[in-house]
């Protein structure tokens, strides 16, 4: 009666995770990353770099004349959560294969377009370790979303007058 009741509880949760909203069309998801800005492409750009440095990636790729930039981040896990896989591998597998999680890498391709003098297009793309991050993912939708902010950050300093 137990498994019975275990597996009962077991199912409901699995149909109670399940999403029942309809995918997003080309254009909902395209919206989540180009974002049109009012500013010339140079200080677009500009922005979109130091709104990467500001969020901690190391810049690989820098061609204002092409408005294209690529950046990468490290994040290794904590110990404590490789202390934990090492504990869990070491019991399930009775001492072999023990070994600790690897990090992620996190890339960001920005590309950076003239909309007329005074306008820009950006598109912000995001990876995890070498795999294009759907705009549905919520993660990637976090991650633009912070590039975004520190971007209008940057747009809306002056610089100082003298």
């Amino acid at each position: 009666m137990r498994n019975f009741t275990f597996i009962t509880l077991l199912s409901l949760a699995a149909l109670g995770g399940c999403e029942t909203t309809q995918p997003m069309t080309a254009t909902q998801l395209d919206a989540l990353q180009v974002r049109e800005v009012e500013v010339p492409a140079d200080r677009a750009f500009a922005a979109a770099s130091s709104a990467l440095f500001d969020a901690g990636y190391q810049i690989h790729v820098s061609d204002a004349d092409a408005g294209l930039l690529t950046a990468e981040r490290r994040e290794d896990p904590s110990v404590a959560a490789n202390a934990t896989l090492l504990i869990l591998t070491a019991i399930l597998t009775r001492g072999g294969g023990a070994q600790d999680k690897p990090p992620d890498f996190y890339a960001i391709c920005i590309e950076v377009l003239p909309d007329g003098p005074d306008r820009s297009a950006v598109r912000i793309r995001p990876f995890l370790n070498g795999q294009v991050q759907s705009a549905q993912n919520p993660a990637a939708r976090k991650t633009v979303g912070e590039l975004w902010t520190l971007m209008q950050r940057q747009v809306l300093m002056k610089e100082p007058t003298k």
